[in-house]
């Protein structure tokens, strides 16, 4: 588990290409067989790892004031990336591209987020572009 640890401490720090780093090595261990005992079986921890990079390293997800907080960053590499996240029985979709964060939200109230530290209000069934 260490390699999502240290890509989501790098994200933090605004050190986006050794957090790539890190999550290739999260990513990619059973896939690449690093450790050649991909035979003994998946290492689980590390495909929930993946999923941790992205979205608490490079979207920059956080619980703040009890409501979710996003500091979206994206590698050079792709193009885009995206997750749901349930918060409160609502489903908030999260869009990153390069240029621009864009949220979505399955549910029937508002919800309010912080982006890079501003208040965002989602409204159901709207795309709301950061």
């Amino acid at each position: 588990m260490s390699p999502c640890v240290h890509s989501i401490q790098a994200a933090k720090l605004g050190e986006i290409e050794h957090a790539y780093e890190f999550y290739l090595q999260t990513s990619r261990l059973d896939l690449d067989d690093y450790n050649k005992e991909v035979h003994e079986g998946l290492h689980i921890t590390s495909m929930a790892g993946t999923w941790m990079s992205i979205v608490e390293g490079f979207g920059g997800m956080r619980i703040k004031n009890d409501m979710l907080s996003f500091k979206p960053q994206i590698p050079k590499q792709w193009d885009a990336y995206s997750f749901k996240i349930n918060f409160r029985n609502q489903i908030l979709k999260v869009n990153v591209c390069q240029n621009e964060t864009n949220f979505e939200l399955e549910g029937n109230k508002d919800l309010q987020i912080l982006v890079n530290d501003k208040l965002v209000t989602i409204t159901p069934n709207n795309l709301v572009t950061v």
